[in-house]
C-alpha cells in the first residue's frame, strides 16, 4: 500500500493542533504541518506532537500553505489535506483515502452536503457556499455539493497538477477546477464537520465575495487562453 501522508494548513492553532495531529496520525504515515507565519506556538506544538513542520516567516495564506505541504512530498504517497482548527474528524480519513485504494479516484472531496442539507450549518453561511458550489461546478465542468471543503485527498499522480495560484482561500475551487481540467477521476464521501470550533477571522460574507470574483476572473483569463 502507497505512503499517506497528511498536509495541515496551520495559522495560529496552537490549541487545537495537538488533537487534531494525533487524530491524523494513526491513520497516515507522516504529518506535515505548515505553520503560516504563526504568532503563537503553532509550530512548536505541532513538533511536540509529532508532526514534521514546514514555517513560513508571515502569513501568505492558505494557497500558498497547501503548495509549500504539496512541494514537500517528493514520493508517490496519497495525501490527505485536514484543516487544523479541529473541524475536521481525522477518523474519517480511511472513508477519504478508500476510493483512490479501490476505485482509481484521483481527487476525494469531503462532503458536508453529499447527502442533503447539514443541520448545524449556519444558514447565512450555506447560502454563500451553495453560489460558490454553483460558480465552482461551471466553472470546471463538474458536479460537487462541497467546493470549499478542506478535507480532501489525493492520488500520486495527482499531485503535480495544481497550480497553486490563488494564494487564499479560494485554493479549494482552484484545485477543483485544476484537477477537472487534467482530466482526473473526482468523487465526494460524506463527511462530518464542527462549527464550534470555527476559528476563522475571515468575514464570511467578504470571504465568499472575494472567492467568487477569484472563481470569475479564472473562468475568464482561461477561456482567452484557448
Amino acid at each position: 500500500m502507497e505512503r499517506i501522508v497528511a498536509i495541515i494548513p496551520a495559522y495560529n492553532e496552537e490549541d487545537a493542533l495537538p488533537d487534531v495531529i494525533g487524530g491524523t496520525l494513526r491513520h497516515v504515515d507522516e504529518v506535515i504541518v505548515v505553520n503560516d507565519g504563526s504568532s503563537d506556538k503553532t509550530a512548536e506544538v505541532a513538533i511536540g506532537a509529532g508532526a514534521r513542520v514546514i514555517s513560513h516567516s508571515i502569513n501568505l495564506g492558505k494557497g500558498e500553505a497547501l503548495k509549500s505541504g504539496f512541494k514537500a512530498v517528493d514520493d508517490d504517497s496519497i495525501i490527505v489535506t485536514i484543516d487544523g482548527d479541529g473541524q475536521h474528524n481525522p477518523d474519517e480519513i480511511p472513508d477519504l483515502i478508500m476510493p483512490i485504494i479501490e476505485d482509481g479516484a484521483d481527487l476525494v472531496n469531503g462532503s458536508r452536503y453529499m447527502n442533503g442539507p447539514e443541520e448545524n450549518t449556519p444558514a447565512y453561511r450555506r447560502v454563500g457556499q451553495k453560489v460558490l458550489d454553483i460558480a465552482t461546478n461551471i466553472s470546471a465542468g463538474i458536479k460537487i455539493t462541497d467546493s470549499q471543503s478542506g478535507f480532501r485527498a489525493f492520488s500520486s499522480s495527482a499531485k503535480d497538477c495544481f497550480r497553486f495560484k490563488d494564494t487564499g482561500f479560494g485554493i479549494e475551487s482552484e484545485m477543483l477546477v485544476d484537477a477537472a481540467e487534467a482530466g482526473l477521476k473526482i468523487v465526494e464521501v460524506p463527511i462530518t464537520v464542527r462549527y464550534d470550533v470555527d476559528g476563522s477571522t475571515k468575514d464570511p460574507i467578504t470571504h465568499g465575495v472575494g472567492v467568487l470574483f477569484n472563481i470569475t476572473k479564472d473562468k475568464v483569463l482561461r477561456t482567452f487562453k484557448r
